[in-house]
This record gives structure tokens, C-alpha cells and sequence, in this order.
């Protein structure tokens, strides 16, 4: 949880120190345009929060049973967006999931509950000249995607579930002016390698998302 509170600590400051000179040369901006030409720039700023429910496609080789189970995303959202028809978006966001992982050759009293935390950047190219509709697409950066376990003597490391760099697509529903919903698919490039009970094995894994999102 401390770990939690310093992350969501560290976002807020970077949003902040990213948000403050954009939304300078925006207020100078709009007056210059408005004092000559009577009418707003086409480009703009807008930011949001997203709260996503998370599933976490997950392979392994035959010897491993991997149960991914359903997870929560939370994200900021910045997008800068031009004409109304095309946006660049960026997102700070902390997804959280479990995988129950079992020794097929042990059998199923032996597994354990893996839980997998990922901080993720996405940024994404938007397309929104179609209707409420939005088509998002762009790489993924992956800053942490580790996942532990517990045993009745220690926490045990898992191994990372996310390559440092993925990529993301996905669509979104404009409900309301301020309402968007979303649903998105990310993958890895490449596999990541994981420890199981003094075993290594590769994985390959992937995140489906489906949220809401509320545009300021």
C-alpha cells in the first residue's frame, strides 16, 4: 500500500509538471487568436481519469496451468487534440491482477495466487472524425510489470509480465461530453521470463480493458 501511495504520489507530479506549461501557452495562445481572428484555435487540451475492469490473457509451457482472474485499471489521461477529428493521448496508469499458478504435475493443491502489478504509459494516436466513435492505437511503455507470490515462509518473485515496450489498440464511445467508454487490447512484444518453485519458464501475455472515462 505505501508503495501504492508513492507511485500515485509521483503521477500526480509528473501530470502536474507536464500540465502547467501546456496550459500556459494555451491561455496565451487563445488570446492572441481571439484578439485576431474572433475565434479559438483548433487545438486544445483536455484531461481525464479512467476506471477499467482488466483481463489477463496468460500461456505458459505444459508443465504450468496459468488462471488469470478479472483485475482494475486506473488511469490519468492527457490528450492535446486538434480539429475535433485527431488527438495525441497520454496516459500514467497502475493495473492490478491475479493469476492462480499451478504445478500440473504437483496437482491443483499446490498452487498459488500470483499477483501482478503494472505501471504503463500508453501513448496513443486517436481518431475521432467518426461520429462518438474513436479508434486509439500507439506503443506501450511498461516502467514496472513484476508479480509476486506468497508461500507460508516468504514472498517469492515471479518474474516480469510485461516486455519493457508493447503496444496497445483499441476503441472508444463518446456517451456524453464529459463520458467516454473504452475497451482496449494490449500485448507484449515478445515473451518475459518467470520463476515458479525453482523453475524458469517464458510466458506470453496479453491485457483486454473495458472502462469508462470522464473527460474535464
Amino acid at each position: 500500500m505505501c508503495r501504492l501511495i508513492r507511485w500515485l504520489t509521483a503521477i500526480q507530479f509528473v501530470v502536474f509538471l507536464l500540465m502547467v506549461p501546456c496550459e500556459t501557452r494555451s491561455q496565451e495562445y487563445d488570446a492572441y487568436y481571439m484578439s485576431d481572428y474572433g475565434r479559438r484555435p483548433s487545438a486544445r487540451m483536455e484531461m481525464g481519469i479512467s476506471l477499467a475492469a482488466t483481463y489477463m490473457g496468460v500461456a505458459a509451457d505444459e508443465a504450468r496451468s496459468l488462471s488469470p482472474r478479472l483485475g482494475v485499471r486506473g488511469a490519468l489521461v492527457m490528450s492535446l487534440c486538434w480539429a475535433e477529428r485527431y488527438a495525441i493521448q497520454l496516459e500514467l496508469a497502475y493495473l492490478f491482477n491475479k493469476i492462480r499458478t499451478e504445478d500440473v504435475a504437483a496437482g491443483t493443491d499446490s498452487g498459488h495466487d500470483v499477483r501482478s502489478n503494472v505501471m504503463e504509459i500508453p501513448l496513443l494516436f486517436s481518431l475521432r472524425g467518426l461520429g462518438p466513435l474513436r479508434v486509439n492505437a500507439g506503443p506501450v511503455l511498461s516502467l514496472a510489470g513484476t508479480a509476486r507470490y506468497d508461500t507460508e515462509a516468504e514472498r517469492v518473485e515471479f518474474g516480469r509480465m510485461r516486455t519493457t515496450v508493447g503496444y496497445a489498440a483499441g476503441l472508444g464511445v463518446k456517451l456524453t461530453k464529459n463520458v467516454v467508454i473504452d475497451a482496449r487490447f494490449t500485448g507484449n512484444l515478445g515473451r518475459t521470463l518467470n520463476y515458479y518453485e525453482g523453475h524458469e519458464f517464458h510466458s506470453r501475455s496479453y491485457w483486454v480493458t473495458l472502462g469508462l472515462g470522464y473527460m474535464f
